[in-house]
């Protein structure tokens, strides 16, 4: 009897001990890749694209929420805020896909040169230089992670 209260609090120690010691690290975005224009006006930029996302952890995730803001030369042009229910697989890229809506009206009312400009190179050198500000919650059973985001990147269209 001593014998089966022992193994049996040991096993209930190992339990506890381990789920304490779980880290998660923080998923990044990698890069944004496939993107395809749905609609292009003077006025707005309507899109379709996938954000990778790089999960360094063993365990998969739950991916619960992405809230991004877009911008072009610091003005906010865009938001992309998505409830998700996905799991990104542990040790491996994930792929989000994503509607982005573009209010290129923002970019006029700041310097419409510099918005000619941005129009321009979106048709000239297919891509733009864009940043993406916000957050992406994500994580497993009682673990939460909310993973800040403020990256740089080159969209090609």
């Amino acid at each position: 009897m001593k014998y089966s209260i022992s193994v049996l609090m040991l096993f209930a120690i190992t339990l506890l001990t381990s789920c304490n010691s779980l880290t998660l690290e923080d998923p990044t975005l990698e890069r944004i890749e496939d993107v395809d224009i749905k609609e292009m006006s003077k006025s707005r930029i309507d899109m379709d694209a996938h954000l990778i996302i790089n999960n360094p952890n063993g365990v998969a995730l739950d991916l619960a929420s992405a809230n991004l803001d877009v911008l072009i030369d610091d003005i906010v042009i865009a938001n992309i805020k998505q409830s998700l229910d996905a799991k990104m697989p542990a040790n491996s890229e994930f792929r989000l896909p994503v509607n982005i809506t573009m209010d290129l009206e923002k970019l006029y009312k700041e310097n419409p040169l510099t918005a000619l400009g941005k129009g321009l190179q979106i048709m000239s050198e297919k891509k733009l230089e864009t940043r993406f500000r916000g957050n992406i919650k994500a994580g497993k059973g009682m673990v939460k992670l909310k993973i800040d985001v403020d990256q740089l990147e080159i969209v090609k269209f």
